[in-house]
């Protein structure tokens, strides 16, 4: 085995496997049928929660979630998981744009950009992507009835933006004003130039006409946000000389390399490729006005990604670049329910949607391709997802439910009173596990708890068009969960999985579970084999290139067996040449 063997592990949030066939039957996606035609493939089994924090954790680390899952923005230490392994054998690991509930283990490792959950914007955020319009009444917007996603009080589910703002008149002119988060807001000025806009800010300048961007515009000296020199672009989305009406896109502004732990590295990666971004300015929902431009920024990203994965990996001596390209699953999110068959919310517009979430299968297979060209020898690319997507049909407000079973208090705004409940939920763990609350239960009585919390589960039921429908698809004590993967004292006093369809949320009648009025998917909180016959929620993997053995594609079969999130991990280091004894996953049959 080399000993400069390297991965490249280009991770999707919620690529779906039935989709990534069905586009590669089209032929739309020549890159990837290359990994699976020239590398091997697999389908893998997400763990409970269903989402990206609990599953890539586990795919990086192969540990399964009893070892490793802490809890969002909780990363795991001392487990010797693969991270700890790399650290120890003197390999070193690049996590950029990866959730932050993981994070290299050593000190000459490089932690870019993280995604952050937590209250208000990222640290490294200046200033949030946003549409500037003389005409903001051009975007009404409906008041949602319902909130979902977890915890449930956002739109997770519907990947909803509110970042608008207005171009106010001057006496000269025009000028919008960019929200910076902790500092003053930075002017620009707008002058209309026939049918060009020309721009000014700070010391820079650019005309566009309507479809054009700028080049980035650096925020230096006096100018820079927060004193942190950075850089902004534009796109004139839409401009009418005669009504004076501009729609013009601002890029978000980020700050990423004082945060990164190598911060000379990370200005290297800047300087060479540009500023990075982590959010685009509008949704990819067909339904949105300029829609498309998430297609041109998520490209930048992802272009982004890979460029500054090939540079540390064949010229700063990494051996392992990991991230995560989340806009495969905001597709779904808007426009899975209205492609799928089996979807309450299935369109005859169908196609319509369908092309929204194929062009960014294509976005991502030219990045593959990118990839490809730029690995040498010695480098395993890996693309992979962390689960699938099916389409919403139910919203499910658990505390409710626990509720009507004494277990729970809910105070005015249909929150859990933590001092007055015996059971509740914890945010960061991912929405699918109770604990009882061992401040007001005694020792005596927590199995008891238990068992209440598994009545109030197990006989929750829903009447639909098709007949009664169960809501809850699995529920378990924790003494009995460990044929799930979890164990250990972080982990809920209950683990349970909603059945297909059923999604967290609360909508404002305070229903305890109701049928969805607004179309979406999800994957977090259902059981991990939900699946329709058009989509899953089942993640897939493709190894390609150094150490792969070609052609290979293992079966899997959720009623004989499977291959489970943590196999990722195990395969990592059996690649990179480490031991596997302190990991949980099985190291797959593609490598040799």
């Amino acid at each position: 085995m080399s000993q400069n063997r390297k991965i490249l592990l280009l991770g999707v949030d919620g690529l779906i496997p039935e989709l990534v066939e069905r586009f590669c039957a089209e032929g739309v996606l020549p890159n990837i049928q290359r990994l699976r035609d020239e590398g091997g493939s697999t389908r893998l089994l997400p763990y409970i929660s269903t989402w990206g924090d609990t599953n890539f954790v586990t795919f990086l680390t192969g540990q399964a979630p009893g070892t490793s899952w802490v809890g969002q923005r909780l990363p795991p230490s001392g487990t010797g998981h693969l991270l700890e392994l790399m650290r120890d054998a003197g390999q070193r690991a690049a996590l950029v744009h990866f959730p932050e509930s993981l994070v290299p283990a050593g000190e000459r490792d490089l932690c870019f950009a993280p995604f952050y959950s937590g209250s208000g914007p990222a640290p490294m955020e200046l200033a949030p992507a946003c549409v500037h319009s003389t005409h903001l009444d051009r975007w009404t917007s409906t008041p949602s009835t319902e909130a979902l996603g977890w915890p449930p009080t956002g739109t997770l589910a519907h990947h909803q933006k509110h970042n608008r703002f207005a171009i106010e008149r001057t006496d000269d002119g025009f000028v919008a004003l960019i929200p910076a988060h902790r500092s003053e807001p930075v002017p620009v000025t707008l002058r209309l130039e026939g049918e060009r806009l020309r721009l000014e800010i700070a010391k820079a300048e650019a005309s566009l006409r309507v479809d054009e961007w700028s080049d980035w515009l650096p925020l230096t000296d006096e100018h820079a946000i927060e004193g942190k020199p950075a850089a902004v672009r534009f796109k004139l989305l839409d401009l009418d000389v005669a009504s004076g009406r501009i729609d013009l896109l601002q890029s978000q502004i980020t700050a990423p390399a004082g945060s990164s732990g190598r911060p000379g590295l990370a200005r290297r990666l800047i300087e060479r490729h540009g500023p990075f971004l982590s959010k685009w300015a509008v949704s990819a929902d067909p339904d949105t006005r300029y829609f498309e431009t998430s297609f041109e920024e998520g490209r930048y990203q992802l272009e982004w990604l890979v460029d500054s994965a090939l540079t540390l990996l064949n010229d700063e001596g990494f051996s392992l670049f990991a991230t995560v390209f989340r806009l495969n699953d905001e597709t779904h999110h808007t426009c899975l329910a209205q492609c799928d068959p089996e979807s309450k919310f299935y369109t005859a517009d169908h196609e319509r949607y369908l092309e929204v979430i194929r062009r960014s299968y294509r976005i991502l297979d030219a990045a593959v391709g990118r990839a490809l060209a730029g690995c040498d020898e010695d480098t395993t690319l890996v693309l992979a997802s962390d689960h699938g997507d099916v389409p919403n049909s139910h919203l499910c407000d658990i505390h409710r439910r626990l509720a009507e079973f004494d277990l729970c208090t809910i105070d005015g705004e249909g929150k859990p009173d933590v001092a007055a409940s015996q059971a509740l939920l914890k945010d960061e763990r991912g929405g699918l596990e109770i604990f009882v609350n061992r401040d007001l239960v005694p020792a005596a009585e927590i199995e008891r708890v238990q068992t209440r919390i598994l009545k109030a589960l197990t006989t929750w039921y829903v009447e639909t068009a098709s007949g009664e429908r169960n809501v809850v698809a699995l529920a378990l004590k924790k003494q009995d969960a460990s044929p799930l993967g979890y164990w250990g004292e972080r982990m809920g006093d209950v683990l349970f999985a909603y059945a297909p369809g059923f999604v967290w949320g609360t909508n404002q009648r305070g229903d305890t579970v109701a049928e969805l009025v607004t179309p979406g998917a999800n994957h977090g909180p259902q059981v991990p084999t939900a699946s329709t016959g058009f989509a899953s929620n089942h993640g897939v993997a493709f190894f390609h290139g150094a150490g792969v053995r070609p052609g290979i594609e293992l079966p899997f079969d959720t009623h004989r067996g499977i291959q489970r999130m943590d196999s990722a991990g195990a395969t990592f280091a059996r690649l990179l040449g480490l031991s596997t004894d302190s990991l949980e996953g099985k190291v797959l049959g593609l490598v040799e």
